[in-house]
């Protein structure tokens, strides 16, 4: 497996994340910059409200993607052995990458879960190596390989 592939992969799932919500921002601040003295309904302006909170709230979405590229750029992924950050990680039962938590992406056939340091699952397999067992709500998985 390409971990240089990964992580293209995965700047490209975190990139298109920004591109998505710069856009839901601008938007929600469209919505936002409303001129009153031309507003005719009241329920425009409780939708205004609405359309301030949705702008927050992807502002913090926009800083934590963005945050997610600076720490990608900031992993070693060279070769690994154990579960740590960089560690492309084949199980039984799904493929991880230990980087950002992200959806589920491919990449060469392969389908790959990006989880972060603070994931629970991360948690669980800290510090294991090839042929260690973990278990996750109520599931066991068997690490098949370390990249």
């Amino acid at each position: 497996m390409n971990k240089e592939e990964i992580k293209k992969a995965l700047i490209s799932v975190i990139e298109k994340n920004i591109q998505s919500l710069e856009e839901r921002i601008a938007t929600a601040h469209s919505m936002v910059d409303v001129d009153e003295a031309d507003v005719l309904d009241p329920e425009d302006l409780s939708h205004q409200a609405e359309s301030s909170e949705s702008e927050q709230l992807y502002r913090l979405q926009l800083q934590k993607a963005k945050t997610d590229l600076i720490t990608i750029e900031r992993i070693d992924f060279n070769a690994k052995t154990n579960v740590e950050p960089g560690a492309f990680i084949v199980t039984n039962n799904f493929n991880f990458i230990v980087a950002c938590a992200t959806a589920p992406f491919d990449v060469a056939g392969r389908h790959i879960t990006g989880i972060s340091t603070e994931s629970p699952v991360y948690e669980e397999m800290k510090g294991l190596k090839a042929g260690d067992r973990f278990t996750v709500s109520g599931k066991e998985h068997i690490i098949l390989e370390i990249h």
